[in-house]
């Protein structure tokens, strides 16, 4: 059997690893995200209590939980949005230019993000390292659980990033833009058809 097979079996297997890990980061996701909207909707209601009723009533903890659930939601749904190449981009050149071209185009602007990921972690360590330190205002919990958010979410980044560099290097891309659905449909009849 040629290496090239073989490479692009092992390339299919850690895409559907990545599936479910990028599955799981999106549920993770969209729970901060009502999360944020549960603890914002408290710290709204407070206040409405407090104009319309006079009690001394105040939640500044929800104000910086529905903060801190905001940076999770952006941090690791922007993770999978690069993985599902949702991200914006200009994508003028790559449009202009022959195929055999775009796909070099698209390579390089894989490895651009992939530095800025890896700049991203990079920093977001140092971040924490100083957020054990720093505590919250109102919640009084260290900051530097708010930065592990950060580095989570450019962890992911790196990691689909670097799952785009290779099926750009391996010809396997570029994955179409499609709900995550779609897409889980199209690499389960991917799957199914190679085993045959």
């Amino acid at each position: 059997m040629s290496k090239g097979p073989a490479r692009h079996e092992r390339f299919r297997a850690s895409q559907r690893i990545m599936n479910s890990v990028n599955g799981f980061a999106e549920k993770c996701a969209g729970l901060f995200l009502l999360g944020m909207v549960v603890a914002i909707s408290i710290s709204v209601f407070a206040r409405l209590l407090y104009t319309y009723t006079g009690i001394p009533l105040s939640a500044p903890w929800a104000e910086e939980l529905g903060r801190y659930m905001m940076i999770g939601s952006v941090f690791i749904g922007g993770a999978v949005a690069a993985y599902n190449l949702r991200l914006i981009g200009v994508d003028a050149f790559v449009g202009a230019v022959p195929d055999h071209i775009a796909r070099w185009l698209r390579l390089v602007a894989h490895i651009l993000t992939l530095s800025l990921a890896l700049l991203l972690v990079w920093k977001s360590i140092r971040l924490i390292d100083l957020g054990f330190k720093t505590w919250s205002p109102a919640m009084e919990i260290p900051m530097a659980y708010v930065y592990f958010l950060m580095c989570i979410g450019c962890v992911l980044l790196c990691a689909n990033t670097l799952m785009h560099v290779v099926g750009e290097l391996l010809d396997s891309g570029p994955w179409p833009r499609q709900d995550s659905a779609e897409l889980e449909s199209i690499l389960i009849q991917h799957g199914e058809g190679d085993r045959s």
